[in-house]
């Protein structure tokens, strides 16, 4: 069997092989050439999934591993404390978005955004100085920052890309457009500045429904005369026409055959 493992820092997804039985959101401790690491099961794929293995499953989490990541999880909180520091002290122009040491505490892996190309080799002589294990530095994008730190959406719920989206789907604002939404960017936007991944959702579904109104300000002809469309409630299946002395509302199918 093969399972793919995630990681809450910033890491990229890894598939491990595994000869045990393992669960989705399962902790587990596995193997790389880099030491042991720790995270959780996204899922499981078949033996002839055409994809890389680059680790081998060591065991499901048990209360010692727990006492162990916690542990760990409070040094690499600390250790990102000082890279930020550290950074702050050379005079680099980047934000540090996470530190996570592996199990072993040989490798320390190290998330970070930063408008611009930015030349971190002095930086990495003195964290390696500072913490003696091998430094991976990546940059990510405002997305996986928002992805790595969480939060609440509008919706009132957990962001989605912290809570199960594997890959950004590409999003436009024609996607707003296609559901009459307010194009106000600080409406469409989510904690990462960029478009929200949930407009996506009801995109196709919106795009089909589509098929059976009229286009926005297209002038139509109803049985109460000829007027503009100002208002698409798709949901509702619902149109608004403005004639000269009067706004009104129809259903889609009062209209078949009549407006173009």
């Amino acid at each position: 069997m093969i399972i793919e493992i995630k990681f809450s820092h910033g890491e990229s997804n890894i598939f491990i092989e595994s000869n045990e039985a393992v669960s989705s959101q399962e902790t587990v401790i596995f193997r790389t050439e880099k030491g042991q690491n720790y995270g959780k099961v996204l899922r499981s794929l078949p033996d002839n999934a055409a994809v890389e293995t680059t680790a081998q499953l060591v065991r499901i989490a048990n209360q010692d591993d727990f006492n162990r990541i916690a542990l760990i999880e409070q040094e690499s909180a600390e250790a990102k404390e000082i890279v930020a520091e550290t950074v702050a002290e050379i005079g680099l122009e980047m934000k540090i978005i996470s530190a996570a040491f592996n199990l072993e505490k040989s490798q320390i892996f190290i998330a970070f955004t930063a408008e611009k190309r930015v030349d971190f080799r002095e930086l990495l002589k003195e964290l390696a100085v500072t913490f003696r294990s091998r430094i991976e530095l990546r940059q990510v994008g405002p997305r996986d920052a928002a992805k790595i730190y969480g939060g609440v959406g509008p919706c009132g719920r957990p962001l989605c890309c912290s809570e199960f989206i594997y890959e950004f789907p590409n999003v436009s604002i024609k996607m707003a457009k296609n559901q009459t939404l307010s194009l106000k960017q600080s409406k469409l936007n989510g904690m990462c500045g960029r478009l929200m991944c949930c407009l996506t959702y009801e995109d196709e579904f919106y795009k089909e429904a589509q098929v059976n109104f009229p286009d926005f300000g297209q002038t139509i002809t109803t049985q109460d005369g000829t007027g503009r469309v100002i208002g698409l409630n798709i949901l509702k299946n619902q149109i608004t026409v403005k004639f000269e002395n009067s706004i009104m509302d129809y259903d889609v199918t009062e209209l078949e055959g009549v407006h173009g």
